[in-house]
């Protein structure tokens, strides 16, 4: 409210209050700066004004219109995203393949790994070591079939089918592979158009867990593209209540109103009054609300 330049000129009196004020407002001021703010403001008028904008600034934020990103916005992003993954499909590359300068490189910057037992985990930290531990096993069983003693890899690869793309998204989450081979993943199930079971579930299962609210934003466009399947509708919704990320929020809203579909009437509803939302994500649920109704 007060940058550092103003603050130098404020009265002696008001310099150790107007810092204060937000959390004044807020009520998780301790009890004594509590009255110090409180004596001060009846005797001075401009602490008070200074109150009386920090009162109305929600409703004037909350007020503003709903900006739309341009077109152009979108295809900026996909085209620097593959500049990015250009630049990083060799550090994507298995290390054996790469060359000894590069490997001798990643081995001395290595981190030193710990191992963590599954049963000093706790709540879902616990859960998702299992689902890790799963996965793990599942691709392990894949390339074990692959790669069994006394069949060469290449007659292999010609009488067993290739791993999968949402196998290798479900690796690529479980062992934390980067941000852009992940996405560079969802968007080749996306670019693939197939709306088997594997795709669908994959793509929930990213839109559900993933950490990146880049990967999930992802998913939920290409969820979106696969939306003659029937569970698409409900798994956009149902999603909806779990994310925090802003820029997710306001995409699934976009998302579910263009579905049209009944069952994103309660969750967007329950945004709508959610307190601890971002003022224009409530006001863009309320408005998808009442185009669903």
């Amino acid at each position: 409210m007060v940058d550092s330049s103003e603050f130098s000129t404020l009265p002696a009196a008001c310099q150790p209050v107007v810092p204060l004020l937000t959390a004044y407002l807020d009520g998780s001021l301790p009890s004594p700066q509590t009255a110090t703010v409180a004596a001060h403001l009846p005797i001075c008028q401009a602490c008070e004004l200074r109150v009386e904008q920090l009162r109305t600034l929600p409703k004037q934020l909350a007020a503003l219109p709903m900006l739309t990103p341009p077109p152009a916005l979108r295809a900026d992003f996909l085209a620097a995203l593959a500049r990015e993954q250009a630049l990083l499909t060799p550090l994507m590359m298995p290390l054996v393949e790469q060359p000894a300068a590069v490997r001798l490189t990643a081995t001395a910057q290595r981190p030193a790994s710990r191992v963590i037992p599954l049963w000093e985990a706790s709540g879902a930290g616990r859960w998702l070591r299992i689902a890790a531990s799963v996965a793990l096993l599942a691709t392990g069983t894949v390339l074990g079939l692959l790669l069994r003693p006394g069949t060469r890899p290449e007659i292999a690869r010609q009488s067993e089918p290739a791993v999968s793309l949402p196998a290798q998204l479900a690796a690529a989450t479980a062992q934390l592979a980067t941000t852009s081979y992940r996405i560079q993943l969802v968007n080749e199930l996306n670019a693939t158009g197939t709306d088997g079971d594997a795709t669908v579930q994959a793509l929930i299962t990213t839109l559900n867990t993933d950490p990146s609210s880049n990967v999930r934003l992802a998913a939920a466009e290409a969820l979106y593209r696969l939306r003659a399947d029937t569970r698409v509708g409900l798994a956009l919704a149902q999603s909806l209540p779990h994310q925090t990320d802003p820029n997710v929020q306001l995409t699934l809203i976009e998302l579910l109103v263009a579905l049209h579909d009944k069952q994103a009437l309660a969750p967007l509803e329950r945004l709508a009054r959610q307190p601890d939302a971002l003022p224009a994500v409530r006001q863009q649920a309320e408005r998808g609300a009442s185009l669903l109704i």
